[in-house]
């Protein structure tokens, strides 16, 4: 039973309706929905600040380690899974205008985790882990036998959109084990089927959708550095590092304590506000695509029809 507070945040009157959306639509959409439900996903994704809180302290204990990066991933995994599932549930209650709230969604992927997990080291090692590896061993190959450097890029170039193709095609196997109940194997084949012949259009999206996550949070975190700058309280730090930081996540070599602590907290805190937008797009998304592909807007509508029309009285 919903309390008054769990009501408040699943205030989830339905907000769209069931329809095929163009590109602003759907990017219009996702940050509507995050917006008037803010308070719904900030209970969500407190479980992904709490994993990149610990990530952040493990990497900064573990520095001179060679343990350092495997033993902050393996913490932080699980968790980022568990957020990023609690919000595609809670965004597809959201859409579907049912009431939900953030312990729930929670509660929901939980039970769905090693599903999340195994379809995770899957789409890892296929989409990360191969084009790595397969590349490094076939550059080791053509040094030893002196191959020219062209051939070498053309490799890498080849396993880059490898890499590309697949990303898109199982972009959904994460929605789908979740609002699908299905198996890993089953997922993957299933994404695949709803990219089937709009692949560049997906692309286009997913690539959209993350560059406007990726411009507020550099937006944000620079103008913020700058300002710091500006009014020498950098700890000499200038703009070209504060780039380097920001975009390839260098050190932050300040002596400036408090300008260190407040940037370290603005970047883990911008990056959990953020980590919604990517996930609810994408979750826009897959609705979309089965409502284009598969008439899933006529699905609902008669199953809400159903459900509304009264029991036949027994003569």
């Amino acid at each position: 039973m919903l309390n008054s507070t769990d009501t408040a945040q699943a205030n989830n009157s339905r907000t769209s309706t069931f329809r095929p959306m163009g590109v602003g639509e759907i990017l219009d959409t996702t940050f509507s929905l995050y917006r008037k439900h803010f308070l719904l996903f900030l209970g969500i994704i407190t479980v992904y600040f709490f994993g990149s809180l610990v990530t952040y302290s493990l990497e900064g204990f573990l520095q001179d380690s060679n343990l350092k990066n495997l033993v902050s991933h393996l913490v932080n995994i699980p968790l980022a899974l568990l957020s990023m599932g609690g919000i595609i549930v809670a965004t597809a209650a959201i859409y579907s205008g049912r009431p939900i709230t953030s312990t729930f969604a929670l509660k929901q992927t939980s039970r769905r985790f090693w599903h999340l997990l195994g379809g995770y080291l899957l789409w890892t090692t296929i989409i990360l882990v191969i084009p790595i590896i397969v590349p490094l061993l076939i550059l080791l190959a053509f040094i030893t036998r002196g191959i020219p450097s062209v051939s070498i890029l053309f490799v890498l170039f080849a396993f880059s959109l490898f890499s590309i193709y697949f990303a898109v095609r199982w972009g959904f196997v994460f929605e789908v084990l979740l609002l699908e109940k299905t198996n890993v194997q089953n997922a993957f084949k299933r994404s695949g089927e709803l990219v089937r012949g709009t692949w560049w259009r997906v692309f286009g999206l997913l690539v959209l959708i993350l560059l406007l996550s990726v411009a507020i949070h550099y937006i944000f975190e620079i103008s913020l550095g700058t300002i710091f700058i500006l009014t020498k309280m950098a700890g000499g730090i200038d703009f070209k590092e504060l780039i380097q930081w920001s975009v390839m996540e260098e050190d932050l070599g300040s002596s400036n304590l408090i300008f260190y602590a407040i940037m370290t907290c603005t970047d883990l805190i911008l990056k959990t506000l953020i980590f919604p937008i990517w996930v609810i797009g994408i979750v826009l998304l897959y609705f979309d695509l089965r409502i284009r592909k598969e008439g899933f807007d006529i699905e609902i509508q008669a199953d809400s029809s159903t459900a509304r029309e009264p029991e036949p009285t027994v003569p």
